[in-house]
């Protein structure tokens, strides 16, 4: 699958480019009142196996505005949700979260794509109406809700979801068990998703105690360290640093002679459709010199995450280091060299390699040996680069502050934009 990756880096919009999903959409006269404080944002959902299952795609809150300005904004989020689908053909589900208010809208739109709608607030319809409406939507989506305090007014309602969303409030395992317990209660048959989870381990604890799915700090720090590389890495490695000191195609491809299947997987993309050769090349220098070395290190650079093998973490790794890589790169293009954008990729793919391979992040840069201002941001030095991996890490889970957007000279709008479309990317990349 890796070998594709190069060619969607190769094809991919210019980070300047336009994309056909907008953070405005023109269905909706409401659209211009959209608040500074933006749109939308995503989060990564992670099953038990560590692959992402869903992106869960919502609103900011918005709690201080009027309550008819919120139906609008739900308007025109479902309506930036039915493009998406429409435009894209997404492999991975997703879980959108609507007021109990507002459920009536989906009705209104024509979606091909079955997801699940995340129901929270406070229910303003009777049983009757309820029931009714339920009945309406389960015919083109799941539903699911927050774990709030319908069940008290509405007992019957967690018989109906098929999902339920816990936002954990207290790190204690005994507070967290109850909590869980009484999700199962009251919707015995619904999928269980905790949210707000802060480490690894707390991860684990939720899935032992029952829940489905997690989101939340997962991968922010290693949950083991220790001071080796596997094999596959260190070979990689000495190809990665020929590439990085603009060796000769000939000194780069005597490295790569020595592992048969890194050679092949070389060859296999230089001959694939994106490359639109006219003949088959079986040479290897050749093969190098076609791509050239800026290429081949981003290319050899997405292999490192399969260093490990073909575990189901490796990919959802790799999937959110990409999304990270290529928020970051089309975030700078207006303010950065072209140079400069291909080491801010790299500074966000390179961000979760720590993590990937259980090693401290000086150790992996130091064997790395990447540019030096892709260092000194990622040990966490002020540079040019950092307000643009902060803005990635912070947007995984949360709206950025105005502080990072100001500082990345960037919009609401922009920026809406440019996260969902890095996200995309990394999908229609890994899919491909």
């Amino acid at each position: 699958m890796l070998r594709w990756l190069l060619d969607q880096l190769r094809f991919a919009p210019s980070p300047g480019e336009k994309t056909g999903l907008s953070a405005k959409s023109t269905d909706f006269a409401t659209v211009s009142q959209i608040p500074e404080g933006g749109l939308l944002r995503r989060r990564a959902i992670y099953n038990r196996h560590w692959g992402i299952e869903a992106y869960s795609l919502t609103l900011r809150e918005l709690n201080h505005q009027p309550h008819q300005n919120i139906h609008s904004y739900d308007q025109v989020l479902l309506c930036e949700i039915e493009r998406l689908l429409n435009s894209s053909d997404l492999k991975t589900q997703i879980w959108l979260e609507l007021s109990w208010h507002n459920l009536p809208l989906l009705l209104a739109h024509q979606f091909t794509f079955k997801f699940t709608v995340i129901a929270h607030g406070e229910v303003p319809f009777s049983d009757a109406e309820l029931s009714q409406l339920l009945t309406q939507l389960r015919i083109h989506f799941h539903i699911g809700a927050t774990a709030k305090r319908w069940h008290l007014s509405n007992p019957w309602l967690g018989q109906q979801l098929q999902a339920i969303v816990l936002n954990i409030q207290s790190p204690d395992f005994a507070v967290l068990s109850q909590q869980i317990n009484t999700c199962r209660q009251i919707a015995p048959n619904a999928q269980l998703w905790v949210n707000e989870v802060d480490s690894r381990e707390a991860a684990e604890a939720c899935f032992q105690l029952g829940a489905d799915f997690v989101s939340g700090h997962i991968f922010t720090w290693a949950e083991a360290q220790q001071l080796s590389f596997p094999d596959s890495f260190l070979h990689l490695n000495q190809v990665l640093q020929l590439t990085r000191q603009n060796a000769d195609a000939k000194q780069i491809a005597g490295q790569l002679k020595t592992d048969p299947a890194l050679s092949a997987r070389l060859l296999r993309y230089v001959n694939s459709a994106a490359m639109a050769l006219p003949h088959p090349m079986s040479n290897l220098e050749q093969a190098i010199t076609v791509i050239g070395n800026q290429r081949l290190y981003r290319w050899l650079s997405l292999l490192l995450f399969s260093c490990k093998g073909h575990e189901t973490l490796d990919q959802t790794l790799l999937e959110t280091a990409l999304t990270r890589a290529r928020l970051m790169e089309t975030a700078a293009a207006p303010h950065f060299s072209p140079a400069d954008c291909e080491l801010l990729f790299l500074t966000g793919l390179f961000s979760l390699l720590d993590y990937l391979l259980r090693v401290p992040r000086s150790v992996l840069l130091k064997e790395l040996n990447p540019p030096r201002l892709v260092i000194d941001t990622l040990c966490g030095q002020t540079t040019a680069f950092s307000p643009y991996l902060q803005l990635a890490e912070h947007s995984e889970l949360y709206w950025p502050e105005a502080r990072l957007l100001e500082s990345c000279q960037l919009s609401t709008a922009e920026f809406n934009r440019l996260q969902i479309a890095a996200t995309l990317w990394a999908l229609s990349t890994l899919a491909s």
